[in-house]
């Protein structure tokens, strides 16, 4: 009989479980395997909320059949961030065309299409007229069906979307921001003056990265973080995060990874000091620490990081982690709080990496 080889190769890399029962490298967050990218996702009715690890969040609305395929309500997380108007297509609109939107029959939006911004490398049309924006989500609030009618292919098209959701969908995103209570929520606003800092700043572009470590990410041979494209890297989530006490969290993605899985690097900044934190691990030949993670995943409210490496694209294997960002002898830094892989690679994803046999903590020590 067969022996199923059980082994995971990550880079250039190599574990082999059948060493030992707990072989794990430490791996952070949990990304879609197309992207490569940390999200927190939540399906309401018709409406999927998305958020990144910088907490830029998406409301959307689909419909798969059609060339305009979604509609979406983009909010970045700082504090007088504007609600944005995407719509993703799969041909581009007919130059000198218009974009009409209604809501249960009523036109809300008429929009030339040359007032739209256009992102080839991801297929979407932006619009950031606020005010519009705004008609429309008052309108959207209360309806059930958004016509959006538009031209492609020298074709007038009309694309049907449900609303069924939308309402708890921004409410969701005020969640998600912190904005739960105060003006500046979409949907639950208490009325309270929005908070005066940010928990969390996204970093798009290799500019925004502090000058103290931005030559980590030069493309060059030496540079740590190098061979990452900055479109690319402006849509991988990477973050700072305010965590107490003066002290912030960076994570950034690092080095060009693949489909499936993409490494990130962190930082501890206190001041203008910056500190390279490191992650620890459980090996086969017992612990042990990583300079990178995986995939990474940041929950602000917990301060927890997770990780799920992917063996292979269907998620059959692989690898996860969860981490806790504490203060240990006068300064943070990451505590393994737990650790699971499945090293067989059949086809058989055994309910998920959450369910994955454990290899820390040990089985029956909480």
């Amino acid at each position: 009989m067969k022996t199923p080889m059980r082994c995971l190769q990550r880079g250039n890399m190599r574990f082999d479980l059948m060493r030992a029962a707990a072989v794990l490298l430490l791996i952070a967050g949990l990304l879609p395997a197309t992207a490569a990218e940390a999200r927190q996702f939540k399906r309401i009715r018709d409406v999927s909320v998305d958020c990144s690890d910088a907490l830029i969040c998406d409301v959307s609305t689909y419909n798969a059949q059609s060339e305009l395929y979604t509609v979406i309500f983009r909010r970045r997380s700082s504090r007088d961030a504007p609600l944005e108007l995407v719509l993703g297509v799969r041909e581009t609109l007919a130059a000198g065309s218009e974009v009409v939107m209604q809501v249960d029959g009523r036109e809300i939006l008429r929009l030339p299409v040359s007032e739209l911004s256009y992102r080839a490398a991801v297929y979407e049309y932006t619009f950031k007229g606020e005010a519009e924006i705004a008609a429309l989500v008052d309108a959207a609030r209360s309806g059930q069906e958004l016509r959006v009618s538009f031209r492609a292919r020298g074709a007038d098209t009309v694309s049907t979307f449900s609303l069924a959701g939308f309402v708890a969908g921004l409410t969701f995103m005020d969640e998600q921001q912190g904005r739960v209570g105060r003006e500046d929520a979409l949907q639950a606003d208490g009325g309270a003056p929005a908070a005066g800092g940010e928990t969390v700043r996204e970093i798009t572009s290799f500019a925004a990265i502090p000058f103290q470590i931005r030559n980590e990410f030069a493309d060059r041979p030496s540079a740590a973080c190098g061979g990452l494209a900055e479109e690319r890297f402006a849509g991988l989530g990477g973050f700072e995060a305010n965590t107490g006490n003066e002290t912030f969290l960076i994570g950034l993605p690092c080095g060009a990874g693949d489909a499936d899985n993409q490494p990130y690097a962190f930082w501890e900044r206190t001041g203008s000091r910056f500190r390279s934190v490191p992650l620890p691990v459980m090996t086969g030949d017992g612990p042990s620490t990583a300079e990178e993670a995986w995939n990474i995943a940041w929950d602000q409210d917990s301060l927890q990081l997770t990780g799920y490496f992917e063996g292979r694209g269907n998620g059959d294997c692989g690898e996860y982690n969860r981490w806790a960002w504490r203060e240990v002898s006068g300064r943070y830094a990451f505590v393994l709080v737990e650790a699971r892989v499945n090293g067989e690679c059949d086809g058989d994803a055994a309910g998920g990496p959450d369910t994955w046999p454990l290899v820390w903590p040990p089985e029956g020590q909480p």
